[in-house]
């Protein structure tokens, strides 16, 4: 006998649990004994929202600043913050999945204290899509950021490696072997050192307020080898890459404040699907992987200067009329 029954609430079980007929299959109960967890766990702590999984399941990059217990919690007790969106999966352009650029804090305000809390969340969201091996792939990781020296003073380095590597392995199944993820370590490093050094001048000289989609430099060349490799190896770096200002225009968003390599947002700042990705240093169309001028849409290669599979075309809309630092689109 059932709770219930004890309580002098007695109902029938059958009813409960089966529609009475193949037509009342809309009115049956949603909730069951049969599908109810019952567990011994008192905690008040919140599981991984259903949306979040929906994004993983879509091979959609989730911003760690989603995977907050905070935001967790925001999306359990809020659910009108979630805003659903079709047309950001490239491959089923009707699939409605949570448009991670609107509500929540861009992934780059991440703080260091969050960081443990988040990745703790993202590996227990892991669980659910992957297998033990990739589980453990990313959990090696993590422990190898968190084990850095100076973890806080040197946040925005391992925040900007890690971004760019779960990104990499939602967008495109990729994980670099050991002799690569640590040259492309050192490069972050590097390049985000640079990025400080030159935001410090700029603040100092007080033409930081210029707008600039990236800074200028002669005949559009790779910087010497003092500034990192420039040896054609995977990870690259795309031209105009090298700064980290307020006036910088990502050319995959559209917005002013981050580099391309480090967008997170699945929409444009004019609120249209993202058609390109950064991929191995360079920015391609999500829908078939052809590589995109960089040079050309920061207003520079307006004459070809490489082959034709690299296409001039607006990397926010694929306009092959304008480049999107000109913002025509």
């Amino acid at each position: 006998m059932t709770a219930l029954v004890k309580k002098g609430l007695a109902v029938s079980t059958a009813s409960l649990t089966e529609p009475s007929s193949k037509g009342d299959l809309a009115d049956a109960p949603v909730f069951t004994a049969e599908n109810t967890i019952r567990t011994s766990i008192t905690s008040s702590a919140y599981e991984i929202p259903r949306p979040l999984i929906d994004l993983a399941r879509s091979k959609v990059h989730i911003p760690l600043t989603l995977l907050t217990t905070a935001a967790i919690r925001r999306i359990h007790t809020d659910p009108s913050c979630v805003k659903m969106k079709k047309g950001l999966v490239m491959d089923d352009p009707k699939r409605s999945i949570m448009d991670t650029s609107s509500g929540f804090p861009i992934e780059t305000s991440l703080l260091p204290g969050q960081f443990n809390e988040a990745y703790k969340n993202f590996l227990k969201l892991l669980t659910k899509v992957a297998d033990k091996t990739i589980v453990q792939e990313f959990r090696e990781h993590r422990d190898f950021l968190t084990e850095r020296d100076d973890f806080n003073d040197h946040f925005d380095i391992i925040l900007a490696f890690d971004i760019e590597i779960r990104r990499k392995y939602f967008n495109s199944h990729t994980l670099l072997d050991e002799t690569a993820y640590k040259q492309r370590w050192n490069e972050v490093r590097i390049d985000t050192k640079l990025a400080r050094q030159e935001q410090a001048a700029s603040s100092s000289s007080g033409s930081g307020g210029r707008y600039q989609p990236y800074p200028q430099r002669k005949n559009d060349t790779q910087p010497s080898s003092a500034s990192g490799p420039s040896d054609g190896k995977p990870f690259r770096r795309g031209k105009g890459e090298y700064t980290s200002s307020d006036s910088l225009l990502c050319i995959i968003c559209g917005r002013n404040g981050h580099k391309s390599y480090n967008c997170t947002h699945t929409q444009t700042i004019k609120g249209s699907p993202t058609i390109c990705a950064w991929n191995d240093g360079k920015i391609v169309l999500k829908s078939n992987n052809a590589v995109v001028c960089i040079s050309f849409n920061l207003g520079r290669c307006l004459t070809p200067r490489h082959n034709s599979d690299v296409l001039h075309v607006c990397s926010l809309c694929g306009n092959k009329s304008h480049h999107a630092a000109a913002k025509s689109c």
